[in-house]
């Protein structure tokens, strides 16, 4: 939330002690919102103005909601009126609540980010009474790192989201890797690890069992050799997932020319191969062989079995 602050509201972190950032009880936010926002609620003290409120919604979804800006409207107004007195000012004044939406979704956010843009054509005269409610949009496929401490959480989701090659996406890594191990939260720590696994094991299309990767460094272990074990479980990911693209390819030809039969007894002779040379040879053996015995037997030799 502090990196959140951060990355948004850069010069206005000047006036809040982000020390002070704590999270309102999931009871309270439950009894006015729905279950699935609970502990989205925060509130941080403001160098002589009181409490400021963070709401924060996470919308990890496909579809951009239009009507973003009036549901936000919709839940300022229901947490004004959960406060008590003690979170008033002394003539009954409001915090300020500061609204955010969290998107990854991959189609830009088009939506408005003020209820004053759900709005039709208004006669001049009336525009001084429209009313406006902005929130802050988050978009980490498309905010822009550039310019944000390199040890900010958010500019380091956004380098993530933003990785076109595998080498930007082992460096994303490596940052995401390296706040977590710098993280007095080891529960975050440990569901961003599970997070970065499956994330990059789906963008790559990689296959098979999952290798569990550390992002937070073992006692007696520096972080430099952390990182390095992060950028060889990605080079291993990717071989993998070239080695299993290949053994498909071979199943597919060999199922082609010699049937679904020499296909099956192919499959464990090359499930048993990690070297991708192999793998090219038998590929070529299956062109230069005239019967799927000759292919069977080639492919043994091949493999050392």
């Amino acid at each position: 939330m502090a990196d959140t602050l951060r990355a948004l509201v850069r010069g206005a972190t000047r006036h809040l002690d982000l020390a002070t950032l704590e999270r309102l009880p999931a009871s309270f936010v439950t009894e006015h919102l729905d279950q699935r926002h609970a502990d989205m609620l925060w509130r941080v003290h403001a160098a002589g103005k009181g409490w400021v409120y963070l709401f924060v919604l996470l919308e990890f979804q496909s579809t951009v909601d239009r009507r973003m800006a009036l549901r936000m409207v919709d839940y300022w107004v229901r947490i004004m009126n959960a406060l008590g007195s003690d979170a008033l000012g002394p003539r009954g004044e409001y915090p300020l609540t500061i609204p955010v939406v969290v998107y990854n979704g991959a189609r830009p956010w088009t939506a408005p980010t003020d209820v004053r843009g759900l709005m039709g054509p208004v006669p001049d005269p009336l525009v001084g009474v429209v009313p406006s409610h902005p929130y802050l949009l988050v978009d980490l496929q498309r905010l822009d790192p550039v310019g944000m401490s390199t040890d900010n959480m958010i500019a380091a989701l956004a380098r993530f989201e933003r990785a076109s090659s595998e080498g930007d996406l082992g460096e994303a890594v490596r940052a995401l890797g390296q706040w977590a191990g710098q993280s007095a939260e080891p529960r975050l720590a440990a569901r961003l690890e599970a997070w970065i696994n499956l994330d990059v094991r789906s963008r790559l299309g990689l296959t098979g069992p999952p290798i569990r990767i550390r992002t937070a460094a073992p006692k007696g272990e520096n972080m430099t050799t952390m990182l390095d074990r992060i950028d060889q479980w990605i080079e291993r990911q990717v071989a993998q997932g070239r080695d299993e693209e290949r053994r498909r390819l071979v199943r597919h030809l060999v199922g082609r020319r010699f049937g679904i039969g020499a296909e099956a007894r192919l499959r464990p002779i090359l499930e048993g191969i990690s070297d991708p040379a192999p793998i090219e040879a038998i590929a070529e053996a299956v062109i230069e062989c005239d019967s799927a015995e000759a292919l069977i037997a080639r492919a043994k030799e091949v493999a050392g079995s």
